[in-house]
């Protein structure tokens, strides 16, 4: 029987305009997954195309666009980068009854399991405990930790970070909070240097990131800088220059590519390393990762249900095991978020470069396929 022509629409909710430049990312990852699955003969023999609405960068406009898609017909959506509007978003999936994969990385999300919502990054609870595991192995038990208090996920991520410190013998010895507009992070920095740590621990994305990373270097101090996935991102290293060598940073596997041992996972992670590099001339960052990263789970999905139909992708979406770049996901009817915490790379910037550490080159080398 001749297959149906018509395509099979993915919609994505992203920011193309607004303070979250990450969402041009985002959108840049799924395209690619687009134009690779279309390449490939489509899914279920019929071509694929990317629906993008913008959110604006605001939570209503998020919601609002994810209402335009399912209007539009689509059979899932990749959700935007940006945790706080992803977060007004679920609500309305229980309505219109359309796979939501966020690309947002609060756990929240996914806890408690929402039957249409999905996400792709690793969660914060899984980056938390990951960097806890990096200090105990480095002898660093006593932290001064720095979140931004506007951000959903970095405040989710400090607040269940701190409620593992005890289990990894690590103690924070002075907490800062920070806002989106911060301007001077001189106090923040000065009260590091007073309480006697051993390591900062940042959980800041975009401006406090750079912000933290600049007035921390200005200031001297000897101690390491860590950094959770929301300075995974290229354009930090741009922003920061210099002064960013020498910061551990939670990345995707992709990040550190080249450094990744021989497996499965590094060929995909090639995949997509590539083309996106010789497209847009620097690696992909943590955000057009999960745009790409949604779109082949989407994607796999529709192939493993046979059927492009909200529910049927739904269903599949509950049993998935699919291997991507950002390692093999397991999604269950109650694991909705499917990785890992050696899932989670820990890296060092380096001549603006993430580098995989030793301690993490080890941990993968036992873990991926």
């Amino acid at each position: 029987m001749q297959q149906p022509s018509h395509p099979i629409l993915i919609g994505q909710v992203t920011s193309l305009s607004g303070s979250n430049y990450m969402g041009l990312e985002n959108r840049d990852g799924a395209e690619l997954a687009v134009e690779q699955l279309n390449a490939g003969g489509g899914v279920l023999a019929r071509r694929v195309e990317l629906v993008v609405e913008d959110d604006a960068s605001l939570a209503q406009g998020a919601v609002d666009a994810y209402h335009r898609l399912a209007d539009r017909g689509v059979a899932a959506v990749v959700g935007t980068s940006f945790s706080n509007a992803s977060l007004a978003v679920l609500p309305h999936t229980d309505e219109r009854m359309r796979v939501y994969v966020s690309t947002g990385a609060a756990h929240t999300q996914v806890d408690p399991v929402r039957p249409y919502v999905f996400m792709t990054p690793p969660t914060g609870r899984l980056v938390a405990a990951q960097l806890l595991r990096y200090f105990r192995a480095h002898g660093l038990t006593r932290i001064a930790v720095v979140f931004d208090s506007d951000s959903v996920f970095n405040r989710e991520a400090w607040a269940t970070q701190e409620t593992m410190l005890g289990q990894f013998g690590v103690e924070a010895v002075a907490v800062e909070a920070v806002k989106v507009d911060s301007r001077d992070f001189g106090p923040v920095v000065a009260a590091i240097a007073a309480a006697g740590a051993q390591a900062s621990m940042g959980w800041v994305t975009g401006p406090p990131a750079t912000g933290l990373a600049l007035a921390f270097r200005s200031a001297g101090l000897s101690i390491p800088l860590v950094a959770g996935l929301g300075a995974a991102s290229p354009a930090f290293v741009d922003e920061v220059g210099p002064a960013s060598d020498g910061i551990v940073v939670a990345t995707s596997l992709v990040a550190v590519a080249s450094d990744l041992p021989p497996s499965q996972t590094r060929t995909a992670v090639a995949a997509l390393t590539g083309p996106f590099e010789l497209r847009h001339g620097v690696p992909p960052s943590q955000f057009a990762v999960d745009g790409y990263t949604a779109v082949k789970l989407i994607a796999a999905a529709i192939e493993a249900g046979g059927d492009d139909a909200p529910d049927a992708v739904r269903r599949a979406m509950e049993s998935l095991t699919c291997l991507t770049p950002e390692g093999e996901y397991h999604f269950t009817p109650t694991d909705h978020a499917g990785l890992g915490a050696n899932d989670v790379a820990v890296a060092v910037i380096r001549d603006g470069r993430f580098r995989l550490t030793p301690w993490s080159h080890d941990q993968l080398r036992r873990h991926l396929k």
